[in-house]
């Protein structure tokens, strides 16, 4: 150090003067160029498309999703994996149930096992369905056999769940800014995409503490249209 003040180096003490002033400078450009928290990132659980079929007293409900694994809803995000997940709402359930349906030039399928606490059959598999547009599905139940065409609910409409992610945090900018710091994000957030009569997202943040902030959202204008903590 002794040669920023030697005679020798008369421009040295200068120098060091000017690179001390520099300093506070240098701390805020670099905090300003900072990267944004990419909060679709934290997502650990998505629903981006749903296909629905009805006919004669059957009910057929595809969903394609995007869940953590191990699912646990405590505010950390972990590893996802991409599913199709189906669900048949059929006159009983005692009956036996077998499901295919083809994707490109693969057939997937396999017997439904039957919920008694939803009332409805149930299968899933490794398969990623977005935006298909519509799955044909061959139904055999108890030897009556079904052909129903399940239509996907997205349009052109329809926002992206990325894009209505973004509209509810710009809405709610003081709970998300509440759980984000230089290290992130502290939580972990639920994309849900539904339908009844029309579509609609439920968003879902929930903070290390597993309280949950719930939105329900316009599916074709981001608009809030109904919240609740819990």
């Amino acid at each position: 150090m002794n040669v920023f003040f030697t005679k020798k180096a008369p421009f040295s003490r200068k120098l060091l003067v000017a690179l001390l002033l520099l300093l506070p400078l240098f701390f805020a450009f670099s905090s300003s160029c900072k990267k944004p928290t990419e909060y679709f990132d934290y997502v650990s659980e998505l629903r981006d498309d749903v296909f629905l079929a009805e006919s004669d007293g059957f009910s057929l409900k595809i969903y394609s999703v995007t869940k953590e694994t191990p699912y646990k809803t405590d505010g950390i995000p972990r590893e996802t994996t991409t599913r199709t997940e189906i669900y048949l709402v059929a006159p009983a359930g005692d009956k036996p149930c077998m499901l295919s349906f083809r994707i490109g030039e693969q057939e997937f399928g396999g017997d439904m096992s039957f919920d008694n606490v939803r009332g409805e059959y149930y299968f899933s598999c490794t398969l990623n369905v977005a935006g298909q547009g519509s799955i044909a599905c061959s139904i055999d139940y108890g030897g009556q056999k079904l052909e129903l065409n399940a239509i996907s609910v997205v349009d052109g409409e329809t926002l992206a769940p990325k894009r209505v992610l973004e509209l509810v945090r710009n809405a709610e900018k003081e709970l998300f800014d509440s759980l984000t710091d230089k290290y992130g994000f502290a939580g972990e957030i639920y994309l849900r995409l539904l339908y009844e009569d029309a579509a609609y997202y439920y968003v879902g943040v929930i903070d290390r503490d597993m309280n949950v902030y719930a939105f329900l959202v316009n599916a074709k204008t981001g608009k809030i249209l109904a919240k609740r903590q819990s």
